[in-house]
């Protein structure tokens, strides 16, 4: 049986998804902070990528527009939900928060740390560590050149690390 050139999206779309979907869940769960609405969230990606299938033989990097279309799925599940309004600080922070005993205090840790940080950075340090991408495959992702990925996790990791020396928790 010959495939059609539909399937062949579908059955590339497919293969993408089931090789990159552990790193994609933990991008999704430390961008939403919930395994279940990651799940959600991935399925719903999935669905939507397979309804468009005819664009996606347009699409050379495929890999990284699934993952910025994951970033966009995630704003937009944030921004609907809008009832995750941290109000705290670093100034409230101890080491013994340092130490997060479960996925949920480790997910509301993280994102007081990235609130410190502008988008851009906090976006290539997601991609880095919770995406399991490689800085090349982050400057395809955010459509800026191999440096400015670079630039942008160094200088978020050191503004991170001055945050918390000047309060003494590292």
């Amino acid at each position: 049986m010959k495939l059609t050139n539909e399937n062949k999206q579908l059955t590339r779309l497919a293969q993408l998804m089931q090789s990159e979907r552990d790193n994609l869940f933990r991008y999704a769960c430390y961008r939403l902070g919930s395994a279940a609405e990651a799940e959600d969230t991935l399925q719903d990606l999935y669905l939507s990528l397979s309804k468009h299938h005819s664009r996606l033989a347009e699409i050379n990097d495929l890999q990284g527009y699934v993952y910025r279309s994951l970033s966009n799925s995630c704003i937009s599940r944030l921004r609907s939900r809008r009832n995750f309004t941290s109000t705290d600080t670093l100034d409230t922070l101890s080491s013994e928060d340092l130490a997060p005993k479960d996925f949920e205090q480790e997910f509301r840790l993280i994102e007081r740390l990235m609130a410190l940080l502008p988008d851009e950075q906090s976006e290539v340090i997601r991609l880095r560590i919770y995406g399991g991408r490689q800085f090349s495959e982050i400057a395809s992702i955010c459509d800026i050149p191999l440096t400015t990925a670079k630039s942008r996790f160094r200088y978020g990791i050191d503004k991170l690390r001055e945050a918390l020396a000047e309060r003494g928790l590292i």
